[in-house]
């Protein structure tokens, strides 16, 4: 876990596996039934969403250059569907993974995005 407030756990799975999802959540679940802990937080990202923003925000970026500087492709590789996101939560969730523990789980969106452009 990254952080404790109190009696609720805290973790911030941003690229770490999927894997780490199971191990999180069962330990929410193992900490909330000794007591140790009354809920959890979980704080990630929508993955589909975010890469469908990041290639909108660099294809506007990409026209403010002269064609010559022009790139397609996004400077980082947002194609893994390896790791921990949205989506992959609320499938272990739904699934009962951290059986009776109350959890939030937070993701970053399109609509986290503050609407400025990229620039270099």
């Amino acid at each position: 876990m990254d952080n404790f407030k109190g009696r609720v756990a805290l973790d911030v799975e941003w690229n770490a596996k999927d894997g780490n999802l199971d191990r999180d959540l069962s330990a929410y679940r193992a900490w909330h039934e000794a007591g140790v802990i009354s809920a959890a937080v979980l704080i990630t990202q929508d993955r589909l969403a975010l890469k469908e923003l990041a290639n909108r925000i660099w294809a506007s970026y990409q026209e403010t250059l002269p064609i010559g500087q022009r790139n397609p492709r996004l400077p980082v590789d947002l194609s893994t569907s390896t790791t921990t996101n949205l989506e992959k939560a609320a499938l272990r969730v739904r699934r009962g993974v951290m059986g009776t523990c109350p959890l939030l789980v937070v993701a970053a969106t399109q609509a986290t995005w503050n609407g400025q452009p990229y620039s270099a």
